[in-house]
């Protein structure tokens, strides 16, 4: 029998974040930034799992200014990943940097034509600092924003309560329910206090061998984020 991660071969995800940010007491503007994307298991060499990944159709709120218009071309920077994953699910290794280093200098040179500014240049080499450093690419790539639905260190099997501490210091719990054929992994956390997170929480749902579904939610004094995947091929 296939594992969950060697199942997410020819899948296909639905990814969304909602970000509601509120302005004031009264006013608060929600914006979604929704990709479908398509799995393919590429096979295992050692013990790490080999992946590509493609994105083949973004759906963005903001499209139609000027800032939205420029997330979702820096988006396409990602639309195509090969990566490698240890048995849980982490992100070990990026293959195609070379490619991505490559795709960004064409991005990065096509923008610059028409965006200008010292926030601009900033932001611009941050992307390129990222892309410079693995490690610090692969935390980019799996954060909840990115692929962390997907690769979250949370695909093998357990049957007990674990914990982990999360990149922003508070403790994850994960506590697994069986209901029928389908398993349940939720998520909670603790020690959020000096965090700057007020509420985290999350479930993932499997049947099977499958990753159908999976939710987190991260509240923070002036934001709320809904992570959300979805099989839906």
């Amino acid at each position: 029998m296939l594992t969950l991660l060697e199942n997410l071969h020819r899948k296909t995800y639905r990814l969304e974040t909602i970000v509601t940010e509120q302005r004031n007491p009264v006013y608060a503007i929600t914006k979604s930034y929704a990709r479908e994307v398509e799995v393919y298991y590429l096979g295992k060499t050692k013990d790490e799992h080999q992946f590509q990944i493609l994105v083949v159709e973004f759906d963005f709120s903001d499209n139609d200014n000027a800032m939205g218009k420029l997330i979702r071309k820096l988006s396409y920077l990602f639309d195509e990943l090969e990566c490698r994953a240890d048995n849980e699910g982490n992100i070990t290794a990026v293959d195609n940097l070379l490619f991505l280093r490559l795709r960004w200098s064409k991005i990065q040179s096509e923008l610059s034509e028409t965006h200008k500014g010292d926030a601009i240049d900033n932001y611009f080499s941050q992307i390129s600092s990222l892309l410079e450093n693995e490690t610090k690419l692969i935390d980019f790539l799996s954060g909840y924003n990115m692929f962390g639905l997907l690769f979250n260190g949370l695909l093998e099997s357990f049957d007990s309560k674990r914990k982990r501490i999360s990149p922003e210091g508070f403790t994850e719990i994960m506590i697994p329910e069986k209901k029928g054929d389908k398993m349940i992994l939720k998520i909670s956390a603790q020690n959020l206090e000096h965090t700057g997170t007020d509420d985290f929480r999350g479930i993932f749902i499997c049947k099977g061998n499958t990753y159908e579904e999976g939710f987190v939610a991260i509240k923070k004094q002036n934001s709320h984020l809904k992570h959300s995947l979805l099989w839906i091929g």
